[in-house]
């Protein structure tokens, strides 16, 4: 090392100074290296910087973010939670760079301190690149835990595929399927199960309506409100609920605001389909007011009896009307705040010779109150805790078109949740459910009451190449009728207890950076809901007469799948093969007699829930890639077959092998798409089911994103059913009676500003 003598010669020539200023010069030199050693050796001058980024319209947290303090050659990535950190930043004012593909640089001052905040940065996407619905798979939904199942949802696809319903917009992804009675009244069926083995849920709770119990019974959630779509699979679906072999979905909204917006954020949307003459507007803002963020969404939407190729399906009118409002505050250390949304929805469900002729119409009510909390410790033993808590008020009465009252619903339901991110990888919490069920008309459930208490635990290791991830769930169910000791035609009304464990295990192998491997067991457990135990009455607008089963117990699922993933830059290929076997699966069943249930007929079908052993096996294929410049060729197919054990007859209500191909071609800033779906018919049938023959159904569209004075603008259109084809889906409940929907033009645009 140079002497200081030698060091200053180096910077003065000789004689450029006196000998006094060179003296005076070396002592402040050697003086300076003394405080320089002070500053090194003393702690206080440094302090650890951390925050994290979101995207600014989603409000997802991003991972990849590069991360660079400029002139200090300090720089990071955020990981999987969105999450930096800079542990030794020496104090005074830096600037911070952030830069990620597809998004805009940004540069954002801070003043390091020891009082310095955890910092909240939002990063905007570059135009062009508008989103309006994301699907994650688990990774993203607990976003420390990396990705064990792979749906391959497309967010280019959902967006195109914007639907009336929740079923509807997810329905030409793989593996799922729609439950129909009609354009208004459909819900998702993932791999052949539904119903409660399939959870949809709003802001991470349940959706407190009756969508789950019956065909008739519409989702109380409009897809246009929506801020996300979370879609859960294997042992990440456990926080949620024991049923879970279907998966999870979860609708998230921007009631509750999360992060502070800068400035006013406001949306407007509008679509329109030509099968119903269905138009749906759509408005929100979310305002800074300090460190509170207010947020209200406004939805209504309108449609008309559907046509179809061989004439209009009368009764299936509707009209919805969704208001939100919502505040927080919003603070370094995580945020508080309660929503409150109203939804009312009135549709008609198509009239049969089986049940009422002419129809029913349907009076849908939900008010639902929520709050939750997200307190950060940003520690390794505890990251953060997250509060929730919802009550929700559901009344559903379904009239005759003479406007008598046939069947009512009443369901009040309370849920909380407590989850701590614990030890950078763990989540543990408890969650608990209580609901008051009555029932009027001429239906005569007794009026009963559930609670649900459960615990559950979930963690991932992750290792060089492989990561594993398990979980452990335990639920306590009780259902106590207030009026115990009658006796009706479900059995002697009593209270029921159950208790069960969940449990699941996944694995995934990195074999290459091209291609993993993997494997999903999940064991479930589901009690017996209330519908199930204690039904008795005639439910017309699903065309029977239903009693429940006061005997029934638990229903158990094992699970079972193994898949495969191969991706280059140019193509991609996903297989899964997956078994589930369930012991005592509950299902309505034709029991071969009739009931009078004064329908337009009379007499009425009599269904029982019983329990059966059941096995489905089941198939996943994706295929895609670039076939020329700037043109993708993608094809999917998914295919379940499900048995009872032992006779070996089929499973009812299966759909059949089905996918599509398509063929897209992007030149930025416009997507065009040719796509064909097919089915298979199904002839694999239950006692009491008719046959449908196999489809082949094709669709164009396109979508365009620009930017016009500073405003994001987004336009989708398509014609869906472009030729008019005759055809009848599966799972429709009304497929003797009418086809699907004829040839449908499509169109929705939405601005931000």
């Amino acid at each position: 090392m140079l002497g200081t003598h030698a060091f200053l010669h180096r910077l003065f020539p000789v004689g450029a100074l006196s000998k006094r200023t060179y003296l005076f010069v070396a002592l402040g030199i050697v003086g300076l290296f003394g405080n320089m050693n002070n500053v090194q050796s003393e702690p206080a001058t440094t302090h650890s910087l951390h925050g994290e980024v979101f995207d600014k319209q989603s409000q997802s947290r991003l991972e990849g973010v590069t991360v660079n303090i400029v002139g200090l050659e300090k720089h990071t990535q955020t990981d999987p939670n969105g999450q930096f950190k800079f542990d030794a930043v020496s104090v005074g004012k830096h600037t911070l760079q952030f830069t990620k593909t597809d998004y805009q640089q940004l540069e954002r001052i801070v003043d390091v301190n020891a009082s310095t905040a955890y910092l909240q940065v939002e990063l905007e996407t570059l135009p062009f690149q508008l989103e309006t619905i994301r699907i994650y798979d688990s990774s993203r939904s607990l976003s420390q835990f990396e990705e064990t199942t792979d749906l391959a949802l497309s967010e280019v696809e959902l967006q195109r595929r914007l639907g009336m319903t929740l079923a509807n917009t997810l329905a030409d992804e793989t593996g799922i399927s729609q439950r129909t009675m009609g354009r208004a009244v459909a819900r998702p069926v993932i791999r052949g199960l539904g119903g409660d083995r399939l959870l949809i849920l709003e802001n991470g709770e349940r959706t407190g309506d009756k969508s789950a119990s019956s065909a008739d019974h519409a989702v109380s959630i409009d897809p246009t409100t929506a801020e996300g779509v979370e879609i859960t699979r294997g042992p990440a679906a456990l926080i949620y609920g024991s049923s879970a072999l279907g998966g999870v979905i979860n609708v998230k909204s921007n009631n509750i605001p999360q992060v502070l917006p800068k400035r006013l954020d406001m949306h407007l949307t509008f679509q329109s389909e030509s099968v119903n003459s269905g138009l749906t507007g759509t408005t929100g803002l979310t305002v800074p007011i300090g460190d509170f963020a207010g947020h209200l969404e406004w939805n209504r939407r309108l449609a008309s009896d559907t046509q179809t190729p061989i004439g209009v399906l009368e009764n299936t009118a509707l009209s919805n009307v969704n208001f939100a409002g919502g505040a927080s505050l919003i603070k370094p250390w995580g945020f508080i705040g309660t929503a409150a949304t109203n939804y009312r929805s009135d549709y008609g469900i198509p009239g049969s010779p089986e049940g009422h002729i002419t129809g029913v119409n349907i009076a849908l009510n939900k008010q639902r109150y929520e709050g939750q909390m997200e307190y950060r410790f940003n520690t390794r033993m505890l990251e953060k805790v997250k509060l929730q808590t919802a009550y929700t008020r559901y009344q559903h009465q379904e009239l005759e078109s003479n406007g008598t009252l046939g069947v009512e619903f009443g369901l009040l339901t309370y849920n909380v949740s407590a989850m701590a991110y614990v030890l950078e990888n763990a989540i543990a919490g408890v969650s608990g459910e209580y609901r008051d069920h009555a029932t009027g008309g001429f239906y005569w459930t007794p009026h009963t009451r559930e609670f649900t208490l459960a615990g559950f635990y979930l963690n991932q290791y992750n290792f060089d190449k492989l990561t594993l991830q398990g979980a452990i769930r335990y639920d306590i169910r009780r259902s106590d009728p207030f009026r115990p000791g009658a006796v009706i035609r479900a059995g002697t009304v009593q209270r029921r207890d159950f208790k069960g464990l969940s449990g699941g295990t996944a694995a995934i192998y990195r074999w290459t950076d091209k291609l993993n491997i993997g494997t999903n067991l999940m064991k479930t457990f589901r009690a017996p809901g209330i519908e199930e135990l204690f039904s008795d009455g005639p439910h017309l607008a699903i065309y029977s007469y239903e009693i429940g089963n006061a005997e029934l117990e638990p229903e158990i699922g094992y699970g079972a799948e193994f898949f495969v993933r191969y991706a280059t830059d140019r193509f991609r290929l996903n297989l899964i093969l997956f078994r589930n076997r369930i012991y005592n699966y509950l299902i309505p069943t034709n029991t071969g007699l009739k009931e009078w249930g004064s329908g337009a007929a009379g007499w009425l079908w009599i269904y029982q829930y019983m329990g059966h052993h059941v096995l489905m096996n089941g198939v996943e294929v994706q295929i895609g890639g670039e076939v020329l410049p700037q043109v993708r060729l993608d094809f999917n197919m998914s295919g379940v077959r499900g048995r009872l054990e032992p006779t070996r007859h089929p499973m009812e209500r299966i759909p059949p092998l089905n996918g599509k191909l398509v063929l897209s071609y992007t030149l930025s800033p416009f997507h065009f798409h040719v796509t064909s779906h097919f089915s298979g018919g199904q002839t694999r049938l239950g006692e009491f089911e008719e046959p449908t023959d196999g489809y082949l159904v094709y669709d164009i569209g396109g979508y365009l994103n620009f930017s016009w004075w500073q405003l994001e603008n987004m336009i989708v259109f398509g014609v869906e059913n472009l030729f008019d084809t005759t055809y009848r889906e599966h799972l429709s409940r009304i497929k003797s009676v009418m086809p699907e929907p004829g040839r449908n033009v499509k169109l929705l645009y939405k601005l931000n500003f």
